[in-house]
């Protein structure tokens, strides 16, 4: 049992692709509407401005809630038991508020559900921690934490939840390590290892049809791992956290150990991003991997200055705005899988999607035509990319 109807978030999914082959031309209106009917979506549609607003809105009306009833018992609060039993309190019955809205209203991650999720979660953390010892390591508390969090994700499929149980994951082994002799130098390949298992996780689950209530949150975990890789294995940031972890600081930052590996990896993983991402036609590893080449070159920039920093942001716009007017028009024809045209020219993933194919079928006899329909060459499977690139 979930929060949302697990039913309808699968429907969802499935007309985002219909109505994409509407747009194109190859359903006609009463083909849509026959589809529709048979996979209803009953949540409640808005667009993202007033999502936000909504959003916004819902956390200042739980704050002021939340300060008005803690004025009211404020004399309870001597004890910092009924406190912390306040904040569990409090959390559990904005919980229970948001799925009372979530079940009359259909919300699905419309603002108003999202915002009382992340406070009825915030809120019975809180509360559960206040409760521990005072003298427990960070570490600790952050494991505490974690399974209330990833119950929170499997329930809401909450984004925001996803992120927050990334960081309290990544927390806890940052101030674990530091406690070890030889923590700080082991640390980065430990991020590294497993930011390169939590993708390889994501990636493999992302598609799978009876998970498809936590896809979004698959797709936000492959970019998070990306960028944690990246951070770990660049030698600035290493570097940088270093010196923000001894206990006294000298002017400069001192050198690190292993600085040759590190100064390796900085450059070597961004380019075997860009391999995987073109090998594997993967629009994440494209992307991460050219983020993680511009880190590089900043950092050797950083450390190796040859120029004036005028010079650098000068030629490399001019290099990039070249580059990218090439690929523009050697892409504007689809060549190996690749192409400058957007997603929705390629009507490829109609036959991907069994399901929704056999449905046209049943509807309508045929799944309608398209002149001069043009297929591209490549997949793309992970991260949101699409079907092409």
């Amino acid at each position: 049992m979930k929060a949302y109807n697990e039913t309808w978030v699968h429907n969802k999914r499935l007309m985002e692709y219909v109505a994409r082959w509407q747009r194109q031309g190859l359903l006609d209106a009463a083909k849509l509407a026959q589809i529709q009917a048979k996979f209803p979506v009953g949540f409640r549609e808005s667009n993202g401005f007033i999502e936000i607003g909504l959003f916004v809105f819902s956390i200042v009306a739980t704050s002021g809630s939340y300060f008005l009833l803690a004025t009211l018992l404020g004399q309870l609060f001597n004890h910092d038991v009924f406190y912390h039993v306040f904040n569990i309190g409090f959390g559990l019955a904005v919980g229970f508020l948001a799925g009372r809205l979530i079940n009359s209203r259909n919300y699905y991650r419309s603002g108003v559900d999202n915002a009382l999720v992340i406070a009825a979660v915030a809120l019975v953390t809180a509360g559960v921690v206040g409760l521990l010892p005072n003298n427990l390591p960070t570490w600790q508390y952050c494991l505490i934490i974690l399974p209330l969090v990833l119950m929170g994700v499997w329930y809401y499929s909450d984004l925001l939840l996803t992120m927050a149980a990334f960081a309290t994951l990544i927390t806890a082994l940052f101030d674990f390590f530091l406690d070890f002799p030889g923590g700080k130098t082991g640390l980065p390949f430990v991020l590294m290892a497993l930011s390169a298992g939590l993708y390889g996780m994501a990636r493999r689950y992302e598609n799978r049809d009876h998970l498809v209530y936590w896809r979004d949150n698959f797709i936000l975990l492959e970019w998070l791992s990306l960028t944690q890789l990246l951070i770990s294995c660049n030698y600035f940031a290493v570097r940088q956290l270093h010196y923000w972890t001894l206990d006294k600081r000298p002017a400069e930052a001192p050198e690190i150990a292993l600085a040759p590996l590190f100064w390796l990896l900085t450059t070597a993983v961004p380019i075997a991003l860009l391999y995987l991402g073109i090998r594997q036609k993967e629009r994440p590893l494209l992307i991460m991997g050219a983020i993680g080449w511009g880190l590089a070159l900043a950092t050797w920039r950083y450390y190796y200055p040859v120029f004036s920093l005028e010079f650098y942001l000068i030629s490399n716009g001019i290099l990039l705005a070249l580059t990218a007017i090439f690929l523009i028009r050697y892409l504007s024809v689809p060549r190996n899988g690749f192409t400058d045209r957007p997603d929705e020219d390629s009507p490829k993933e109609l036959f991907l999607n069994a399901e929704a194919l056999s449905t046209i079928q049943a509807t309508s006899g045929h799944p309608g035509s398209k002149e001069d329909m043009q297929f591209g060459g490549g997949d793309f499977g992970g991260g949101g990319s699409g079907e092409r690139y």
